[in-house]
């Protein structure tokens, strides 16, 4: 049923909501999913608490209208601690120009509506999940291409020729004795 590009046991959001009904009710919407781990926090310093306890956070959703701090100034904070967490907003007040706002400026991936579908929240939180796993092995891979190139660097300054490879017409490497 789920499709989360990765090989951890489970992915780690937080829900960041001053109601405690819209916490439960988003809590309730993961709880059949073993793979994703819900984490709340009833106002932002709480959240930005959570942020800097859970290293393996990978998602925030969060209300828009909380005392103290607006949601858009909560996940800017997250995204400059953190920038590869995906940051959601839940609102039931939006506009055009807050709108604009979290996407523009706070890099918001998905900007959704209460009342919400809980098959879509649940499909919009897998996906983004995905893409997160997606880029995280995306740098994975271009930290490993980096290694390999040095690698290949050091062994051509010490064996002159050694990485130059030869092919024929049709790509396949051509094997010469030494």
């Amino acid at each position: 049923m789920e499709n989360i590009i990765e090989s951890e046991d489970f992915q780690r959001i937080l829900v960041v909501d001053d109601e405690p009904r819209i916490v439960n009710s988003l809590r309730r919407v993961f709880a059949a999913s073993a793979l994703i781990r819900v984490e709340t926090a009833s106002s932002p310093g709480a959240a930005l608490a959570m942020v800097a306890r859970f290293a393996d956070l990978r998602l925030v959703i969060s209300d828009f209208m909380m005392p103290g701090m607006d949601g858009l100034e909560l996940l800017s904070e997250i995204g400059r601690l953190q920038p590869e967490i995906i940051r959601i907003i839940l609102t039931g007040h939006a506009n055009l120009q807050t709108t604009l706002r979290a996407i523009n400026e706070v890099g918001v991936y998905k900007f959704i509506l209460k009342p919400w579908n809980n098959d879509d929240l649940y499909w919009t939180i897998v996906r983004a999940l995905e893409l997160n796993a997606a880029r995280r092995e995306n740098q994975r891979l271009q930290k490993k291409i980096k290694e390999q190139d040095l690698l290949l660097q050091k062994m051509e300054k010490f064996y002159p020729g050694i990485t130059a490879v030869k092919r024929d017409a049709d790509g396949a490497i051509i094997l010469t004795d030494l």
